[in-house]
C-alpha cells in the first residue's frame, strides 16, 4: 500500500531566492472565502531561509517576514 501511495508523490524542495505560491488555508483558517472565485494562493512570496525539517521562511515585496510555514502549502510561482 506504501509503495502505491509514494509513486504518486511528488517531492518539493525550494531554495533560498525561489518564488512560491502559498495556499490561504495554511495563513488564515478562521476566516471563510469570500466567493467560490477567489483565489486559493497568496503570493509570490521569496523563500528567505530553508530549515531542514522542511519549512521555509518567506518574505513579501514589502519585506514582511511570514513563516516559517511546512513546504506542503507552498507551490512554485512561474512570473
Amino acid at each position: 500500500m506504501a509503495k502505491a501511495f509514494n509513486k504518486k508523490v511528488r517531492p518539493r524542495s525550494f531554495q533560498v531566492g525561489d518564488l512560491v505560491l502559498v495556499l490561504r488555508k495554511s495563513i488564515v483558517i478562521t476566516q471563510q472565502m469570500e466567493n467560490k472565485f477567489t483565489s486559493k494562493c497568496d503570493g509570490p512570496y521569496v523563500v528567505k531561509k530553508n530549515y531542514t525539517n522542511g519549512a521555509y521562511k518567506l518574505v513579501d515585496k514589502d519585506v514582511l517576514c511570514i513563516g516559517p510555514i511546512n513546504g506542503k502549502f507552498l507551490k512554485r510561482y512561474y512570473p
